[in-house]
């Protein structure tokens, strides 16, 4: 008998992987600053601005400030992280989840040591989720599900994420549209690790959905006032307690993405590249790394 599958979006698994808290975090102070997650960066005869999203929001954060509309407004060309209309076609989810599944012989409990996947499981339980629809699933993917779902729970959506609400405009209003990464290379986050790379996720995502429900708000707020020095804490402490993972996430992308931000800063035409929060801050973010290569860059 066939294995039932939890049915997810799959721009919602896709972007999940991308918000999840990090592990171990403190509780963000209220920021005073009136800036935005959103930077400036001057080119030769143009501007590139670095517009730092959440993948899932609600409905009550919008409408956005009048500085990132206005910054995608100016923008010809919107750059994203990957094509997030290709997620929704069919044949993209049947690829996911054809990647996600373990093999026949194989299965999520053969794949974690006993102790962490005791912890999944009564986690599951406690959502009130059958464990057999997991068990086929990889580790990696099987942490991401339950956090998407969660997430869900608290009232996150995809649908309100900031890629998703410019990716619909900049088709609407004709902007060109450019990725930073292909969907293969996107999939491949979600599914590829390691079988020691999968156990450490989900014991990771285990404690940061135990933090969720008190953490969320720190964690929107510091985004919604630029709050740069708090996310960089947030992601810091991520770093200590899974430094293969973020890594993997965030640091060797944001090295690869450099290039073409730099091309596009030698070219004619205004782009707005909408990220990860998390990519642009820290000394390892696109900001930083920006700034050590001589670009002025300028929170807005």
């Amino acid at each position: 008998m066939k294995t039932r599958r939890v049915k997810y979006h799959i721009s919602g698994l896709l972007l999940a992987l991308l918000f999840i808290p990090p592990a171990q975090a403190q509780q963000a102070p209220v920021a005073t600053t009136t800036h935005h997650s959103l930077w400036k960066v001057q080119g030769k005869s143009n501007a590139v601005y670095l517009l730092g999203s959440i993948h899932v929001l609600k409905k009550e954060n919008y409408p956005l400030p009048q500085v990132m509309e206005a910054a995608f407004t100016n923008a010809a060309i919107a750059a994203f992280e990957t094509d997030i209309g290709a997620m929704e076609q069919p044949d993209t989810q049947q690829k996911v989840l054809s990647k996600a599944q373990l093999p026949e012989s194989e299965t999520l409990q053969r794949q974690l040591s006993p102790g962490v996947y005791n912890s999944f499981t009564n986690h599951l339980q406690e959502a009130g989720l059958p464990v057999e629809i997991f068990e086929q699933f990889k580790p990696s993917v099987a942490a991401i599900t339950l956090a998407a779902l969660e997430m869900r729970k608290q009232g996150l959506d995809p649908e309100y994420g900031l890629d998703k609400h410019f990716f619909d405009r900049a088709g609407k209003e004709g902007k060109q549209i450019a990725e930073l990464e292909t969907l293969d290379f996107q999939i491949g986050l979600v599914t590829d690790f390691s079988k020691e790379e999968g156990e450490l996720l989900v014991k990771t995502t285990l404690k940061d959905l135990d933090k969720l429900k008190t953490e969320l708000g720190s964690m929107v707020k510091a985004w919604q006032t630029g709050d740069a020095d708090s996310l960089e804490k947030l992601l810091n402490e991520a770093s200590r307690e899974a430094p293969v993972i973020y890594k993997r996430l965030l640091t060797d992308r944001n090295q690869r993405w450099l290039p073409k931000i730099e091309e596009w800063l030698r070219g004619d035409k205004n782009v707005v590249v909408i990220v990860g929060a998390g990519h642009l801050v820290g000394s390892e973010g696109v900001v930083e790394l920006l700034r050590k290569k001589g670009w002025k860059v300028i929170q807005q």
